[in-house]
């Protein structure tokens, strides 16, 4: 026997199935629509029509009624219809292809109709894994890579956040490589597929980046629109938002590509300079606004997530003052970002999540908030990159490690309820390790012996030489570094000194850098000057020991009190594949 709410729910179900699928109430439907209503439909979830539910075309937004209808009086600009997946539901996801969006096929004047279809899941606890830029080519092996080094990495972690509950995934963007989208035929319309290839087990939900646009668009009339065009048709809406647990995220698009007319060099097909700048556009705010409208409980976290990060430490050091990284001709960065930030100051807790610098950068708005009102309330996290620094320096024989010097790799957030931690995992260490510790004696002595590097040095005065440090000295790569953390160095028990400093790492510039400038750019012009830039970072710790041979405890404890200790054993020996 059914219980009275069983037999209820039955019913609901059973005539909102009559309701949906029956041509005659489809047609009467359709006849009794608002008056100027040209996208139309109805949201289920597990069969029974769910009200409340916020569906959106990117300008206008619509809630449904209590029959899960929703109307829209959309000028179908955007192209695309989406619903604001609700907390406690997902929509079925095809390889990293969430179903939210449907494309828009009708004539801008008349009435089309988009259904959604939802089912139960219990999402309080969940895992969120942020990646961003892995800006596939068909070069250096990177599809490979992508899928025998960095797949391998992302299903461990997959498969220990599936005990915490559902898992996701959010990508920051430069899924692909604009300037070789017709050279070595890999564009956004591939990236589907290789997910596919992949068996990419948990909803993507994409973010656009400046190289998911396409460079090859004719230069006139609105040309970040036009750029947009192909990623739109492909990955979905450029801006949306969705609820998972008690978190209201929102995907945005800071990029605004100019494509201006300048240096194509040889890249077929490509038209114009590829540049951009870094802002959110009129429309997009004036969206967002209306979509934060709908979010009923504001002491929950809000998430934003984008491609270019927008906060950050001057120089990159934790202790300076926090900058504004808006950029848009004739416009303040700092205006701008006071303007973005004000939507938000009703929420208490609000997290960035950005990739584009293929760095790890934390920034909490708290710890410098006199010039900008409204970032307190602010933590932005801007990820490394998939790629490292373009598979490059793994193609060259060494570790996948990003332009800071720092490892390929992503960010892990497990969520419980409304707390929020996070995580780093390198692609080629896990995440067990957040440092790699150089003992500088043997890199010194590297410097000194190796006739490339001699070459380079020669060539670039503004390189760190190494070659002529002092003895005893240790360089600490903590690549996930924030304010919060802290770090000791212990020497036979004596705790050493440690200081903060921007520095180059030896690694990249041999992993990179030394490769790059007398190889891959020999037949053009050998030892480029672009490549005397200094090449510090911030992210780097120097400790003195007291001889060459003494072991050292080094020992990173982070923002949530986990802690990371390595033993090391020296003289340790540096190379491209050093741990």
């Amino acid at each position: 026997m059914f219980r009275t709410e069983e037999m209820k729910k039955l019913i609901c179900v059973l005539l909102a199935a009559l309701f949906v699928f029956s041509p005659w109430s489809a047609d009467a439907a359709k006849k009794r629509l608002p008056k100027g209503t040209t996208v139309w439909g109805q949201v289920l979830v597990d069969g029974a029509p769910r009200g409340g539910v916020v569906v959106s075309d990117g300008t206008e937004i619509g809630i449904t009624d209590k029959m899960g209808f929703y109307y829209l009086n959309s000028a179908k600009r955007e192209g695309s219809v989406f619903v604001s997946i609700p907390s406690g539901t997902e929509v079925e996801s095809n390889w990293g292809m969430p179903h939210f969006w449907e494309r828009l096929t009708a004539p801008a004047s008349e009435a089309e109709r988009h259904d959604f279809t939802l089912s139960s899941v219990d999402n309080t606890n969940y895992t969120l894994l942020a990646i961003s830029d892995i800006h596939l080519a068909n070069l250096f092996d990177d599809i490979w890579q992508f899928k025998e080094v960095f797949m391998p990495r992302f299903m461990e972690e997959y498969e220990k956040a599936r005990e915490h509950g559902p898992v996701y995934c959010l990508n920051c963007g430069d899924s692909v490589y604009d300037r070789y989208w017709y050279e070595y035929g890999y564009s956004i319309e591939s990236f589907p597929g290789t997910l596919a290839e992949v068996k990419f087990p948990v909803p993507m939900f994409h973010v656009m980046g400046n190289h998911d646009n396409d460079g090859g668009v004719a230069r006139e009339g609105d040309i970040d629109f036009a750029a947009a065009e192909r990623y739109r048709r492909t990955m979905g809406p450029t801006h949306y938002s969705f609820n998972i647990g008690r978190e209201h995220y929102v995907v945005l698009d800071n990029i605004v590509y100019l494509n201006s007319e300048g240096r194509v060099d040889t890249y077929e097909g490509i038209t114009g300079k590829r540049d951009h700048e870094h802002y959110f556009t009129r429309e997009q705010l004036e969206w967002l606004a209306k979509d934060l409208a709908t979010v009923q409980d504001k002491s929950a976290p809000l998430i934003i997530a984008f491609h270019s990060p927008i906060l950050r430490h001057k120089g990159g050091l934790t202790e300076k003052q926090i900058e504004s990284r808006f950029l848009r001709e004739g416009h303040s960065p700092e205006e701008m970002l006071n303007e973005f930030t004000a939507l938000l100051k009703d929420f208490p807790e609000v997290h960035f999540i950005s990739g584009h610098s293929h760095q790890n950068m934390l920034c909490y708005g708290k710890d410098d908030s006199s010039r900008f009102p409204y970032i307190g309330n602010i933590t932005e996290h801007n990820i490394s990159g998939v790629c490292g620094c373009w598979w490059q320096t793994a193609a060259h024989g060494g570790n996948t490690l990003a332009p800071d010097g720092g490892p390929a790799g992503f960010e892990v957030f497990p969520v419980s309820g409304d707390n929020i931690e996070w995580y780093f995992v390198s692609t080629d260490d896990g995440a067990s390790e957040q440092f790699r510790v150089f003992d500088m004696n043997s890199v010194r002595e590297y410097y000194r012996t190796s006739g490339a590097v001699k070459a380079f040095l020669k060539h670039y005065d503004k390189r760190t030489d190494y070659s002529t440090i002092e003895d005893n000295l240790l360089l600490i790569n903590v690549w996930a570094w924030e304010s919060k953390w802290k770090i000791s160095v212990t020497e036979n028990g004596v705790e050493l000194p440690v200081k903060h400093r921007k520095s180059e790492n030896p690694q990249f510039t041999l992993e990179y850098y030394l490769p790059k400038a007398s190889w891959d750019d020999n037949s053009k012009s050998r030892w480029p000057s672009k490549y005397n830039d200094a090449g510090v970072k911030p992210h780097y710790f120097w400790a003195k020991a007291s001889s060459p041979t003494s072991t050292v405890v080094v020992k990173v404890t982070d923002s949530f009190g986990r802690e990371y200790v390595q033993t090391v054993q020296r003289p340790k020996a540096f190379g491209k594949k050093m741990k």
